[in-house]
């Protein structure tokens, strides 16, 4: 089965056509979902002068947090309840697209985030979200997938479903230009992680490869071009199609040990997913390589390095440090007094079952203890 719920306009310049979905749907009055770093970049006003050209009434919320939690979410759509909005922009990388998309799922089923976590239990479409993503990187905007905090547990929550995806993504290069060097480095890297997760995942079939092998053709040759230079505008649009290719093939795949080893390192030790999947990821390719040789060999090979295994691992430890990827995760907060509690939290992720090679807790230990 292969799904994609969301409709995806992709091009310089797309985002500014955003009234155009809302007229689709019959928006009567928007929240406009993003966050104070996104606002003072200057990416919203245009967009603003696209709604009340349109004539369509908005209101902004632009408190979202990195990592939002499950408070967050709730405050995002209470918002929305007061304000009276029946859809929503999303504008900002992964951490606003998951809070309006949970804040829309909210708005149409009731309840609250823990309500739906897990795989297919929202049961009824949410409102309609409008992403607009200015990173390159989670692919929030196109994905099945949400992610929320849940600082009580130490938890990253995650929330599957086709019903909670926004409706229209609009991926357009020309709001990723002003990214940071570093924010570009690690979001550029979630997507890459997508690309090779979803590539070497046991559930890959030939139409999620197609995709995952062109995202890694391009995000390899793209990112530490558009790292060096934000404004090499050829740079950033091969990211964002990155996205898209790598987005198709994973929400189909599943991903793997990186991922499932992620998430409890943003829920335990507040390391950036970014970071963390990017560290992660040469040892973990170095683990799977003799359970897929033939795989990672292709790996190495798209990105321009040898048709190998072990020159694909080398390949990346090297583009983290081209790009300025801390080569451990000790400096940027991980302890290892919490790798068993961490260890226990990712053997619960699915994402272990489909990873290329079989994977017990002490081999995620031992891993964690490489990165750390």
């Amino acid at each position: 089965m292969f799904r994609i719920p969301t409709r995806i306009q992709f091009g310089r310049g797309v985002a500014l056509t955003l009234a155009e979905p809302l007229r689709q749907v019959g928006a009567k009055k928007v929240l406009v979902v993003t966050d104070l770093g996104v606002m003072k970049a200057g990416l919203v006003a245009p967009l603003e002068e696209k709604l009340r050209e349109a004539k369509i009434p908005y209101e902004i919320y632009d408190q979202v947090m990195p990592d939002p939690g499950v408070a967050e979410v709730q405050r995002a759509y209470e918002r929305a309840k007061e304000v009276g909005a029946d859809s929503f922009v999303a504008v900002g990388g992964g951490s606003s697209i998951d809070t309006a998309k949970m804040a829309a799922v909210l708005l149409a089923n009731g309840g609250t985030v823990l309500d739906y976590v897990g795989i297919d239990k929202v049961p009824k479409m949410a409102a309609p979200v409008v992403a607009i993503p200015t990173t390159a990187g989670t692919g929030a905007e196109i994905t099945i997938n949400s992610v929320i905090a849940d600082p009580d547990q130490h938890k990253k929550l995650v929330i599957i479903s086709p019903n909670a995806t926004a409706l229209f993504a609009l991926e357009d290069p020309e709001l990723t230009t002003g990214l940071p060097p570093f924010l570009t480095a690690i979001t550029g890297m979630d997507t890459l992680v997508h690309a090779i997760e979803s590539f070497t995942s046991k559930n890959a079939y030939r139409m999620t490869e197609v995709l995952a092998l062109e995202a890694i053709r391009d995000a390899a040759w793209a990112l530490p071009r558009a790292v060096k230079d934000g404004t090499d505008i050829d740079a950033r649009e091969a990211m964002m199609r990155a996205v898209v290719a790598a987005s198709l093939a994973f929400s189909n795949t599943r991903l793997g040990n990186v991922h499932a080893m992620a998430l409890p390192l943003g829920g335990w030790c507040h390391v950036a997913h970014g970071t963390a999947v990017a560290a992660l990821l040469p040892h973990v390719m170095d683990f799977n390589r003799s359970a897929a040789p033939d795989r990672y060999a292709t790996v190495g090979e798209t990105m321009g390095a040898k048709k190998d295994a072990t020159a694909a691992v080398e390949h990346i430890f090297r583009l983290n440090e081209t790009i300025g990827i801390p080569a451990h995760l000790g400096p940027v907060g991980m302890e290892e007094a919490l790798i068993p509690n961490m260890a226990t939290d990712a053997m619960l992720s699915g994402n272990i079952l489909v990873n290329p090679r079989t994977t017990a807790q002490p081999d995620i230990e031992a891993l964690y203890k490489a990165a750390l």
